[in-house]
């Protein structure tokens, strides 16, 4: 926590924001700036580190009061008839300008609920992946870097160094370290699934317990493949002489390219159905389907010879399509 840093403007909310419109303007900032989607752009890193700090601290209610008592200068046993962070006098004749504010913030983190207060578990840390198609559908391993707070290495996380607030932390027994973690990304998995990776989020001092980090995979969409539940579905434009005669095609799948029949007589929207092409179910041996979805393609533009000859076909074609209407 850093409270020079305005979170607030940094999420794009008002300071009045409430949990869930914080927590959706992170998931826009971390889709547009994740170092994944970004690779190399160190301006975009920084944004995306900063969006997760604002909401690491926006969205637990202890910190955020924290967080909000400090910006606004309401500080334990405050000082009356003084400003927020000086100019007036304290009781006795103290100057709240000549105030060791790196004491006064190591004192206010340990005593009113900091981080690393006292014995017990630190938070859950949670980011957001953007996950290739494929890459969900047949399990991946995937590195991925978010800043995580761990415990002071030079005061140990009771932020002091003998009698003065620590210069490494400013008093909060905290800093932040860029992590880096390797995650397994199971075959089959779906839109939002969660991956727990024990013991990387927030590091409590000894003889506390470590956080966990919590990895919610999103899916990225692709070129032409559709995911509904375990099956895939793919939209496959045919020549209108391959849906009147029938032909042998190929088209991709996940497992890569296979020969498909189309029957004759094929009209769009037809289904043809793949078995075992699917996504497969996390865990077990069992896939789902792929279905083929025929799209008759009729060119926008043909010679007169071809036209006449369409005139020709229609002579045959006795069966009104719409005649259900009537």
């Amino acid at each position: 926590m850093d409270p020079k840093k305005d979170y607030y403007r940094i999420l794009g909310v008002p300071e009045g924001a409430s949990t869930e419109e914080i927590r959706k303007a992170f998931r826009r900032l971390a889709k547009k700036n994740h170092p994944d989607v970004n690779p190399g752009d160190k301006a975009a890193e920084s944004r995306f580190k900063e969006a997760n700090e604002a909401h690491e601290v926006l969205s637990d209610r202890k910190k955020r009061e924290e967080y909000d008592a400090i910006r606004q200068g309401r500080f334990v046993g405050g000082f009356p008839g003084a400003g927020p962070f000086g100019g007036g006098h304290a009781p006795g004749g103290f100057r709240a300008e000549s105030f060791d504010f790196g004491d006064l913030l190591g004192d206010m983190l340990r005593g009113g609920g900091g981080r690393f207060s006292h014995p017990g578990r630190g938070g859950d840390i949670r980011v957001e992946l953007p996950v290739d198609f494929l890459d969900m559908v047949r399990g991946a391993v995937r590195e991925i870097r978010y800043p995580r707070p761990r415990v002071c290495a030079q005061c140990g996380g009771t932020g002091r160094v003998g009698r003065r607030g620590c210069p490494a932390c400013f008093g909060r027994g905290v800093t932040e370290v860029d992590e880096r973690v390797k995650i397994k990304i199971p075959a089959g998995a779906r839109d939002g699934a969660t991956i727990r990776v024990p013991s990387k989020g927030e590091e409590r001092a000894a003889p506390g317990e470590s956080g966990d980090l919590q990895v919610e995979l999103r899916m990225l969409a692709h070129p032409y493949f559709r995911r509904e539940g375990n099956d895939i579905l793919l939209d496959v434009p045919v020549r209108y002489s391959e849906a009147v005669k029938g032909a042998k095609i190929e088209v991709p799948t996940i497992d890569g390219p296979v020969k498909v029949t189309v029957p004759p007589g094929s009209s769009s929207g037809r289904k043809l159905r793949l078995k075992g092409r699917g996504v497969p179910t996390p865990g077990t041996a069992e896939r789902g389907d792929q279905y083929v979805i025929l799209q008759v393609a009729v060119p926008s533009s043909l010679p007169e010879e071809f036209l006449r000859l369409v005139d020709r076909i229609a002579e045959f074609e006795a069966t009104d399509p719409r005649g259900h209407w009537n």
